[in-house]
């Protein structure tokens, strides 16, 4: 059979559009592993977590990118996504653990105990309420608040781009004086902290044991001890650059590691939590590129790492059994939901209801003290706030500070932050603190507005203006 010459050029042209195609998913296809990954682990912890359905998950959580094209389903206590037939993800739920994503079908879920089999805690999260600290409200009840903080809380409840505010919750004094929710959430909601989680890891730390040193007893130099310490991992940082690296430096975000913290594309961030089973492993993995304690790097990774240092500490406690003896009195209902290696993942996945959030933000303000108990090193949390090298004054150690978007923050307030505009803001001059919790495009929620509101509200029916004593 012969062939026409228009004939062979329109094959030519098909096999070339063939070839450029498959090209393409190659080299699309680890943006669209990604994608469906991410899709598939937050609809299985909204899923389980919040009670929520697939179809208003993907409507209102998964309305970005690609990501509403990710078809899911429940198979038992799994979510499964597929994205146009060309990746599929799953993400398995346990009881009292949450949702891990699998991110490598040949490796094994690393078995973790729920907390009713260490703490006493109730299995179900969906069935943990919120713990206020003094609030003048009985259990189950949403504080309204005085009329001076309803246009403030309006603010704050208004629709931004993407969505909006979940939950807002005003304590002052240790008692939750006004607090709202958006439809379909409550005060027994768990909501995502994403990176105030890192804080969390930072105060995981810092809980208070016997001094270090034998010569010293003094539980400020085990702490200095404790953050001065280098020669981390020993034989995996071989070269001279990542021995040097400090708990300090790691905490701080100058550690000098390489990491692109990028959550649009292919990046370190991504990678991590999108392909990784052992997402410390990776982290630990990347190579210095700068001397320690002179640039500053925001890396998810970099929590982790710490983690990874809790988990291995020579006392045998890991770091699961840690947080849970640290917050299972002031925030009940938090977890971290861990990776597929077993480790919680420290960065970025840490759940609890509004009022315990605001709650860890109290036990911050309360200086790491609980119900009398001192909990976490003496001058624990003022380290937390210590400024960074090079982020400009507004980063401490895994804890955010002041920065000039916020003119109205009094200058000694601090902050838990995560992304999609998660925050706790801790104000000790008004013993206050505020929390917003939502879905939306990150940093499109005018945080200055919603917490000059509040403090003009507050002034208004004579709100303390200096420290006062915290409820202890």
């Amino acid at each position: 059979m012969r062939i026409s010459p228009a004939l062979r050029r329109t094959l030519t042209l098909l096999i070339l559009l063939a070839v450029l195609a498959f090209a393409a998913f190659l080299w699309y296809k680890p943006l669209l592993n990604i994608g469906t990954g991410y899709a598939t682990k937050h609809a299985c912890s909204c899923h389980f977590l919040q009670g929520r359905e697939l179809d208003e998950i993907s409507e209102h959580d998964l309305n970005f990118s690609i990501l509403g094209m990710v078809k899911l389903e429940t198979s038992g206590k799994e979510v499964r996504g597929s994205l146009l037939g060309l990746t599929d993800r799953r993400a398995v739920y346990r009881e009292g653990v949450g949702c891990t994503l699998i991110n490598d079908e040949k490796a094994p879920l690393v078995e973790v105990s729920g907390p009713e089999l260490s703490s006493g805690l109730p299995g179900s999260f969906t069935e943990t309420g919120g713990s206020a600290a003094g609030a003048m409200t009985v259990k189950g009840a949403v504080v309204a608040g005085p009329a001076s903080l309803t246009e403030a809380l309006d603010f704050g409840m208004a629709p931004v781009s993407g969505g909006g505010a979940r939950g807002l919750v005003v304590m002052q004094d240790g008692n939750i004086i006004a607090e709202r929710y958006a439809p379909g959430y409550d005060q027994n909601t768990p909501l995502l902290g994403w990176s105030m989680t890192k804080t969390l890891t930072a105060m995981v730390l810092g809980i208070r044991r016997p001094p270090i040193p034998a010569h010293d007893t003094t539980a400020d130099a085990a702490f200095r001890y404790l953050v001065d310490a280098s020669d981390l991992f020993p034989e995996a940082w071989t070269d001279s650059a990542r021995q040097l690296i400090t708990v300090a430096d790691l905490l701080h975000m100058n550690s000098g590691l390489s990491w692109n913290e990028g959550y649009g594309s292919l990046s370190d961030a991504t990678i991590m939590l999108h392909e990784m089973p052992d997402m410390a492993l990776y982290a630990s993995a990347a190579p210095a590129v700068a001397p320690r304690n002179t640039v500053w790097n925001y890396s998810s990774g970099t929590t982790n790492i710490i983690a990874q240092l809790i988990d291995e500490d020579t006392s045998g406690q890991g770091f699961t059994s840690r947080f849970r003896q640290l917050f299972k009195d002031i925030a009940p209902s938090l977890l971290i939901e861990p990776s597929q290696v077993g480790l919680p993942v420290s960065s970025s996945y840490g759940w609890a209801t509004a009022r315990d959030w605001a709650n860890l933000g109290q036990f911050m303000l309360q200086d790491g003290i609980w119900e009398g108990d001192t909990l976490l090193f003496s001058g624990w949390v003022d380290y937390l706030r210590e400024p960074a090298v090079g982020s400009e004054g507004t980063y401490g150690a895994q804890t955010w500070l002041p920065g000039p978007d916020m003119p109205s923050l009094p200058k000694d307030a601090f902050m838990m932050r995560g992304f999609q505009d998660q925050r706790v803001f801790i104000i000790p001059s008004r013993q206050l603190v505020i929390v917003r919790l939502g879905h939306g495009v990150d940093k499109s929620t005018d945080f200055e507005g919603l917490v000059s509101r509040l403090l003009e509200g507050l002034e208004s029916i004579g709100a303390p203006q200096s420290p006062a004593k915290s409820p202890q």
